[in-house]
């Protein structure tokens, strides 16, 4: 026996988790309440602990581009609502100076309908002056600039454009006249009367449907704005012309009459009279149908754009500056796409692959064109092989000038790094030490409170039988 009793006490002076007997101990109602409220939480992280665990992840870094290919292959398939196909043109320009237009290898085009019952039209020139200018608006002090008289260079205005005071109004009066003129200076105080009456409402015009038209009168100083007379071909002073909104040069109406009040008045609103300048235009489709092209082209591996655009046809030429290009994407990817590659990459790379799909871009007005900037990332998955072009996207409407032919434009940048993925490992042994520092932590922590709480208790107990 002596034996047996000297191996047991050997055995529990290495015991490093002693406990206290039970007979010198309580249990209490607020420790078996914390007893199993620790319980419960270390059972929750635990589940919650080996779900992730279980669960695969993936990591990303970021390394310098790998990729070598000379070429880099552009899919698309874009439908241009309003351009006819034998319209369209599909131009490449890269930012080594290349150059390609009308590129038609490996392309295809499909002639498609609007949608509705509308059918596509020209528009007549009544339509495009009250579509183009009807919705103009200026401020008070590009107003006042443009309806002021051009009676000298030193004016705190600054006169250069006199196409913009011609589409400030639906018509404006134009007295081009001379300093030393005897004539002119005759004829003034009949021009300043008329000017004051028309300007300040006293006098208007009305058009051939009875609405009354936004006429401005103004003088313009031959002496101090040579150029722009010569530009409008005056040859003798005075000189009383008529503009229509839009007119370009040599688009006016001249009078030939006696310099009057009376007979100038009659003149204007004579030719206003014949003039339809409200005739309810709305924007329409110009094409009776649209145009769905699709297909590949191989580019240098540099930033470049893509440009769709409308082009005169052998049968027909049109103004390209009218053209609409309202567009619909339907496919846009960059580099080699072998069937099932989406599916195959991770739910939270899927979308950046091609995220211009299925969306419609809309210019509502002329002169406006439809500007895409894409940021092209190469992305490689170290586990599976795959490689992938990622997408960011933004885009823009420009307004252009008038000559200025819109464009569809998709600009594409290449980011000189690529993005690295891979599975995120966590090994068996990481994991047991996460259940026991979380478990174990969390136990700890209920403990130190349970201890806080009885201490509190005493505390409080004790304050209460001093007090009795």
């Amino acid at each position: 026996m002596l034996p047996q009793v000297a191996s047991k006490a050997w055995f529990h002076s290495y015991d490093a988790f002693r406990k206290v007997p039970t007979d010198l101990s309580e249990a209490t109602t607020t420790g078996a309440m914390m007893t199993l409220a620790a319980c419960c939480i270390c059972v929750a992280l635990f589940i919650c602990e080996t779900s992730a665990f279980l669960t695969e992840t993936s990591t990303s870094r970021i390394v310098v581009d790998t990729n070598q290919d000379e070429l880099l292959k552009i899919n698309f398939d874009v439908t241009m609502l309003d351009m006819a196909c034998d319209h369209l043109t599909l131009g490449i320009w890269d930012a080594f100076g290349t150059e390609r237009f009308n590129v038609t290898r490996n392309m295809q085009k499909q002639r498609v309908d609007h949608k509705g019952s509308r059918k596509g039209q020209p528009y007549k020139e009544e339509e495009l002056l009250e579509l183009e200018f009807g919705d103009r608006s200026f401020t008070a002090e590009e107003l006042a600039e443009l309806d002021s008289d051009w009676g000298s260079s030193s004016d705190k205005f600054k006169h250069d454009s006199f196409q913009a005071v011609v589409d400030a109004h639906d018509f404006i009066m134009v007295n081009f006249y001379a300093d030393w003129c005897s004539h002119c200076r005759e004829f003034a105080p009949t021009w300043n009367d008329l000017e004051k009456s028309f300007n300040e409402g006293k006098v208007s015009a009305v058009d051939a449907d009875h609405k009354q038209a936004n006429l401005h009168l103004l003088k313009l100083n031959c002496v101090d704005f040579e150029d722009t007379c010569k530009e409008q071909t005056i040859r003798f002073f005075p000189t009383v012309r008529l503009y229509r909104r839009g007119a370009q040069p040599g688009q006016h109406t001249e009078y030939r009459g006696e310099y009057t009040a009376e007979a100038l008045t009659s003149w204007v609103k004579g030719v206003i009279s014949a003039q339809h300048l409200h005739t309810g235009a709305v924007y329409h489709s110009i094409f009776t149908e649209g145009c769905r092209m699709s297909g590949s082209v191989d580019v240098a591996r540099v930033p470049g754009t893509i440009h769709f655009q409308v082009g005169n046809s052998k049968d027909r030429v049109i103004n390209p500056a009218f053209t609409n290009v309202s567009h619909t994407v339907h496919h846009l990817t960059f580099g080699e796409a072998p069937r099932g590659l989406k599916s195959a990459l991770p739910s939270e790379y899927r979308n950046h692959v091609n995220p211009l799909d299925g969306q419609t871009f809309i210019a509502d007005k002329f002169h406006k064109a439809l500007s895409h900037f894409i940021k092209v990332v190469h992305t490689r998955f170290e586990d599976s092989g795959l490689r992938s072009y990622q997408q960011t996207h933004q885009w823009s409407v420009q307004t252009l000038q008038r000559g200025t032919t819109p464009q569809a434009k998709f600009s594409y940048d290449l980011a000189p790094v690529e993005v690295v993925i891979s599975k995120g490992e966590r090994r068996w042994y990481d994991y047991i030490t996460q259940i026991f520092a979380i478990t174990g932590g969390a136990f700890t922590i209920m403990s130190l409170a349970t201890s806080c709480l009885k201490a509190s208790g005493s505390h409080v107990k004790s304050m209460l039988d001093k007090m009795n």
